[in-house]
């Protein structure tokens, strides 16, 4: 088997997609029955917060109060438990619906792997979890500064200093947490992949 290059292994990463598909929280909605859900494939290295202005918009005709729920009152949960929106979707699905690497094999065949695909979600627009959850603020500024501190970390464990993150000027680190919340890259987008 050909050892795959940090190069190839980055790439797959950032290329990465995750199908999702988001209901509305039963107790928020005023049909009887669930809403249909919003169906979308996500970059793994994008954040759950980055969708809530469509997700609002998209339920907003389906909500109990439309006027009390704003984008940033959003969070997400699976199987009841909230999701930390400051990680991103991969490492959340890696953590919560991946497979178990204690007891499956690393050779996952086709009708394995898929098996928690879409990932379904949940989104709520009230009851925060505050006891679980740091609330996102109305301008985004919460999650950008998360991910720049993650970032710097990251910087700091793999090069021993944080100089190369620190360095950027105040437009590249924009224009980076920009690049994650459009899940775009320097380079055309490719055809999705799903990396399980």
């Amino acid at each position: 088997m050909e050892q795959a290059t940090l190069n190839d292994i980055q790439k797959s990463i950032w290329e990465g997609q995750l199908p999702l598909q988001i209901s509305l929280a039963p107790s928020e909605s005023r049909t009887y029955d669930q809403t249909d859900p919003y169906l979308i494939s996500c970059p793994r290295v994008s954040y759950l917060p980055t969708l809530l202005p469509r997700l609002r918009a998209f339920f907003s005709s389906s909500l109990i109060d439309p006027s009390a729920a704003s984008p940033h009152d959003g969070w997400f949960s699976f199987e009841g438990v909230p999701l930390k929106w400051h990680y991103p979707i991969g490492l959340l699905y890696d953590l919560y619906a991946g497979a178990d690497p204690a007891t499956k094999s690393h050779d996952l065949d086709a009708s394995t792997a898929g098996d928690h695909l879409p990932w379904r979600l949940v989104v709520h627009f009230s009851d925060w979890p505050d006891d679980e959850l740091v609330r996102l603020d109305a301008h985004g500024m919460v999650m950008n500064d998360a991910f720049i501190n993650s970032v710097k970390e990251a910087d700091f464990l793999r090069n021993g200093t944080a100089k190369g993150i620190m360095s950027l000027s105040k437009e590249d680190s924009s224009g980076l947490w920009k690049a994650v919340q459009d899940g775009a890259s320097l380079s055309p987008p490719p055809p999705p992949r799903y990396i399980y």
